[in-house]
């Protein structure tokens, strides 16, 4: 990300700042940039807090989850309800927030995450700015990177196996194709 998309990020999001509390989406295809863009935000900004979508992962047997199409993986991979009320409606009410976070090793939910209601508070991962969630946020933000760079990222992930990432993209393409969140975005950004 140049100096001036970092720029235009700032910019939109202490547009928001006279508010008590500044809720923003993160949102792109898996490998975009989409955590870096939040720690870097957080570099430069006092007050972030960042809430990670993975941490709201649905807790799914093996066989389950790899049942799904890509309509399924886009419906169920996420707990887009908890999310909607754990946090972000508490947030609409200026309230302070508290939410199960997934533990990826047991595929369970396991501790509370606290979180204030102050400053800006950024919702990172694909999926984060989906329909029914967007109402909630002050401002959206679209990660865009190349297919190549993204592949490249996602190969490196040590968790990363091929039947999974072709079931997790065909997820994230029914999702942008079907309905185009980088179009609703505030502000399209490169994560190259």
């Amino acid at each position: 990300m140049s100096n001036e998309q970092l720029e235009k990020v700032l910019a939109l999001l202490n547009r928001h700042q006279i508010k008590p509390v500044v809720v923003a989406a993160i949102d792109g295809h898996s490998a975009a940039g989409k955590s870096t863009l939040a720690r870097t935000i957080q570099q430069h900004l006092a007050r972030v807090t960042i809430i990670h979508t993975d941490d709201f992962y649905r807790p799914l047997g093996a066989e389950e989850r790899a049942s799904l199409d890509a309509s399924g993986g886009y419906d169920q991979y996420y707990d887009w309800e908890r999310l909607e009320a754990q946090v972000l409606q508490p947030l609409s009410r200026d309230q302070s927030i508290g939410y199960q976070q997934y533990d990826w090793a047991t595929n369970e939910l396991g501790g509370w995450i606290r979180v204030q209601p102050t400053g800006i508070i950024l919702v990172e991962g694909c999926y984060a700015a989906r329909p029914e969630l967007r109402c909630y946020y002050d401002a959206i933000i679209w990660v865009e990177t190349s297919v190549r760079k993204r592949l490249v990222r996602q190969a490196a992930r040590a968790d990363a196996t091929a039947a999974w990432l072709a079931r997790w993209d065909a997820a994230e393409r029914y999702y942008i194709e079907q309905f185009q969140p980088q179009s609703y975005a505030d502000l399209v950004i490169t994560g190259e």
